[in-house]
Order: C-alpha cells, then sequence, then structure tokens
C-alpha cells in the first residue's frame, strides 16, 4: 500500500506508463478499474449469471474488463442486494422482505443469503442500530415514512422519515432544539403554498454570483457517510435521470441521519427583508415584492445538534453550488423558525464531500 507522499506508476498493455501521488486515504469512486483504478472507462457488454445480468465495464487506460465495485463474483445483482437491505429497514419483516424481492424480481433468495447480507453490507446501514427501537416505536412501522408526491411543474417524491426524526430529537439532546423542523416537516402536505412553484419564480439552483464567497471556509472530505452510500448504492443504477431518487431512497431508510427527501422551500422577500433589518445579515438577493425563491432540497439531516442540507452533484468537484444551499438554508431556517446557526450545507459526490456553515457566508 504505498504511503500518502509515494509515488506509484502503472503501465498498461500497450507499455503506457502513467504516474500519480497516492492519496492519504485511498477511496475508489463508484465505478473504477479495479486493476489500476483510473475512472476513464465504458460500458462494454454483460455477464449472465443465475439470476439476472451484470454490467460490464472497459477500462481506458489498462484496457481490462471488470464488473465494479461488489458486484464482482456475486450470484445476485446488486439491486437484489440493496432492495433486500432497504425493504428489510423499512421495518418489515425478513419474511415480507424476502416475499417482497420475489415478487419484484422473480428471484428467490434464501434466508441464510439475506442474513449475510445484513452482516456483510452493515457498514452501509447504520439505521440497523436504530431499528429494534424503530419497530417499537409509538409510530406503527407501516406509517414509519410518510410519502407525498409534489407536482410543481415537475414530480416531486417527497419522504420524511417519522419514526427516525422523532428518535433523533427524543434521544439526542443536542437535538432537541431542532424539534421546530419536525413541525415543518409535518406540514409539507396541507401548508406548502404549491401554487407558487407552479409560477414563473427563480429557482434556488439558478442563483449565481449573489454571495461574496471567496473567503468562505470550505471543508472537503473524503471519509463522509453520504459518500460511502453514494459509492455503494450508485453501482445499481443504470440511467443517470434515477442517481438522485435511487440515492435519496437508500439514505432515507438505511442511515441514521437523514430524516427528509425532496424537502420543497420557499424565499420570499419578506424573509430576505428579515434577515437584513432584524438580524444584520449580508443577503444580497434580488428579490422584488412580490418574487420569491423556490427549490427542493435532496437531503435533510439531523446530525450533532445541527441541520444538513445535502445537494448531490455528479462529479461534485467540478461545481460550486454555494448560492443553490445558501437560499436553501435561509429558506427553511426561517420556515422552521430556527436560527441559521443551527445548520450547514454541503454538496457531494461518490468521491468527495464539500461542506461549509451558511451563517459564516452572511455574517460577517
Amino acid at each position: 500500500m504505498p504511503n500518502q507522499n509515494q509515488t506509484v506508476a502503472s503501465t498498461n498493455t500497450k507499455g503506457l506508463t502513467r504516474s500519480y501521488r497516492a492519496p492519504h486515504h485511498q477511496v475508489k469512486p463508484t465505478i473504477a478499474c479495479p486493476y489500476c483504478e483510473d475512472v476513464k472507462i465504458v460500458k462494454d457488454g454483460s455477464r449472465a449469471t443465475k439470476h439476472g445480468t451484470v454490467q460490464l465495464y472497459r477500462c481506458h487506460f489498462c484496457d481490462r474488463r471488470f464488473t465494479p465495485g461488489t458486484t464482482q463474483h456475486r450470484t445476485y445483482p446488486m439491486r437484489v442486494i440493496v432492495e433486500t437491505l432497504s425493504r428489510y429497514n423499512r421495518l418489515q419483516s425478513l419474511t415480507a422482505t424476502l416475499e417482497g424481492v420475489r415478487k419484484k424480481f422473480g428471484v428467490r433468495v434464501p434466508t441464510s443469503t439475506a442474513r449475510s447480507w445484513l452482516q456483510e453490507f452493515s457498514g452501509y446501514l447504520p439505521f440497523l442500530r436504530l431499528r429494534e427501537s424503530a419497530r417499537h416505536h409509538s409510530i406503527p412501522a407501516h406509517q414509519a415514512i410518510f410519502e407525498h408526491r409534489l407536482f410543481h411543474g415537475q414530480v416531486y417524491d417527497f419522504k420524511y422519515h417519522r419514526t427516525k426524526t422523532d428518535l433523533l430529537l427524543t434521544t439526542h439532546r443536542s437535538n432537541e432544539p431542532l424539534a421546530p423542523l419536525r413541525t415543518y416537516l409535518d406540514s409539507i402536505p396541507q401548508a406548502c403554498p404549491h401554487e407558487l412553484f407552479l409560477k414563473e419564480t427563480p429557482r434556488a439552483s439558478q442563483a449565481k454570483g449573489v454571495f461574496q464567497v471567496g473567503d468562505v471556509r470550505i471543508t472537503k472530505r473524503q471519509d463522509n457517510a453520504a459518500v460511502e452510500s453514494a459509492r455503494f448504492v450508485l453501482q445499481t443504477v443504470t440511467k443517470n435521470k434515477l442517481r438522485h431518487e435511487t440515492l435519496q431512497e437508500f439514505m432515507l431508510v438505511n442511515d441514521s441521519a437523514t430524516v427528509a427527501v425532496e424537502v420543497p422551500i420557499v424565499l420570499t422577500h419578506a424573509d430576505v427583508h428579515h434577515y437584513r433589518t432584524v438580524l444584520g445579515f449580508d443577503v444580497p438577493l434580488p428579490l422584488g415584492a412580490d418574487d420569491v425563491y423556490t427549490g427542493h432540497i435532496d437531503l435533510v439531516q439531523i446530525r450533532n445538534g445541527q441541520v444538513h442540507i445535502l445537494d448531490y452533484k455528479p462529479d461534485a468537484t467540478r461545481v460550486k453550488p454555494i448560492e443553490q444551499l445558501m437560499i436553501y438554508a435561509l429558506a427553511l431556517a426561517r420556515r422552521s423558525h430556527l436560527l441559521l446557526y443551527h445548520f450547514r450545507c454541503a454538496w457531494f459526490d461518490d468521491r468527495d464531500y464539500f461542506e461549509f456553515y451558511p451563517f459564516h457566508v452572511v455574517r460577517r
């Protein structure tokens, strides 16, 4: 294993040599060549297994053919494995889980195999620590996750893990001040101003160059649980347009912090006026009296006494969506009646995680 400062050379089948500096923390992307770790790869056919087919890839650098990550040498496709894990953490019994998998994929998974998957992939399933408490919670198991489809120009599937939220707020003292967030999430189906999302209003994702972000401290990490989840579950995705919903579902069900996905937000002129005049924040958003910003937050987490707003961005190193995340944080803080101080923002993919404090952006 090369150390942090060691230069490594590898030679492909054509005799070309590439040198690179090995990182201190070896992190492979979702789909990387297992031989040379290059990420310039293409799909190259498939391999038949007993229960379906597995996608094969070819590396541009070393010209080798491979199956990605944890799918190598497995009888069952990864989508069957992930479906089994997620159904179980949706508080279904193991018997009901395997019956649901059989109906969906036409595959009979032995109970012993399912148990071995739960043990093997437990590192991606921190909700397992909460599962027993969740099953005995006052909220019935089949009502633990509330789902509501939002027709906001496009279709957004708002999902809210009611049981996990309650457990996080009541069993960790540092999270107790965040209880107003639960009130807001509970109110969304009835109180959300759905009509505003159907108008020609500016989207949070369209805001560019508004905030002074040159001196904002952004922390880059590669060992975050969100990165690990993305690296694991995106192996099952065959169409890029399914990446967001696949990752959102997996994290909502299987991690121990994500409490809601596709959370709608609205930031009004009155909100901006409050931040500027009452709190003295530097919020230079160009909103007229009747203007609003709208958007949908990919993932909302409760962690260590703070609300974390996460946005999945493929190839996260090439983007810097600070304006978008700032609008999300400003809006969610106002809608939930929480202090902006309680929020963190981050964007990530299957390799990197970038985080900053929105409070530091507006409070000079």
